[in-house]
């Protein structure tokens, strides 16, 4: 494998991690998450059209890039918006680790829906993934019972995991049927633009902008737009078996950009879980 496809799978593990860190600091205080998702959305748009510009690339509207694409982009917004929504009330190791361990139901959908077949190994993984969970989750955390609410956020991040397995899927379909993947994308990227402005004036009822917000917004778009680039041209040049691993340990780096900023503690339950978390998607992504 060329190293250069390692060294963008390792950028792109940066890259999530780093935008789950910016999530995270993000709704520390009370900002709008539909303002937030609606510049990331534009930024995420006008790059992608600035890179099928250079490469040459024209927008599809064929009618699996359309089925799949919106689909696609409908599932991914919803499920980035959770995870935002259950930043703001669970550490950072329990929403950023269960959300990236969405490759167990997407297993499991392909096997109902793709009729790929689940497997000793994958099964494995699902056993670990589930592990995972169990041992982030926990009633009582330093002596403090856990509250109903951060209970719902829990419950809430497990959605927000099953959704992205969804947009997995309609990707995953659509280019078996041909879609145009940077058609898709761009879908995506407009599909945040819609959320946010459905959250920014239905939900939250304000458009304030401030300089603040800017620079959330333009690190995280930056940083949203390096993920999708540099996993796609990871794949391009590498073997999926080893990219597509790689790349979903995002929490790993995010856990450990906590760590730094002191924004959470480190523990050996917590150890064990990124651990478990780690087997999981090396055994899920198996082709064995």
């Amino acid at each position: 494998m060329p190293l250069s496809a390692s060294i963008l799978a390792m950028l792109c593990l940066l890259a999530a991690g780093s935008l789950d860190l910016v999530l995270k600091l993000y709704t520390s205080k009370p900002r709008s998450q539909g303002m937030l998702f609606l510049g990331i959305g534009l930024i995420w748009a006008m790059l992608q059209w600035f890179n099928m510009e250079i490469t040459g690339d024209s927008f599809s509207f064929a009618p699996p890039t359309l089925l799949y694409g919106i689909s696609a982009a409908v599932f991914v917004t919803l499920s980035n918006i959770l995870l935002l929504e259950c930043m703001a009330h669970l550490p950072i190791s329990l929403a950023s680790t269960i959300y990236r361990l969405n490759t167990i139901p997407l297993v499991v959908l392909a096997f109902f829906f793709l009729d790929e077949q689940i497997t000793w190994i994958r099964l494995l993984g699902i056993g670990f993934g589930l592990l995972t969970v169990f041992i982030l989750y926990r009633p009582k955390e330093d002596g403090n019972e856990l509250s109903p609410t951060n209970s719902k956020y829990v419950g809430l991040i497990v959605l927000a995991c099953i959704l992205r397995a969804f947009y997995g899927l309609f990707t995953k379909t659509g280019m078996s049927y041909g879609a145009d993947v940077n058609t898709m994308i761009f879908m995506g990227a407009l599909g945040w633009c819609g959320g946010g402005l459905l959250l920014a004036f239905f939900r939250e009822k304000r458009i304030l902008m401030t300089l603040e917000k800017l620079r959330f917004i333009g690190i995280g778009g930056l940083l949203v737009y390096a993920v999708v680039w540099l996993l796609t041209n990871a794949l391009m040049l590498g073997d999926a078996s080893f990219i597509l691993p790689l790349t979903n340990m995002g929490f790993v780096a995010a856990f450990l950009f906590s760590i730094l900023l002191r924004l959470e503690s480190l523990n050996f339950r917590k150890i064990v879980a990124i651990v478990s978390a780690a087997i999981a998607i090396v055994l899920l992504t198996s082709s064995a």
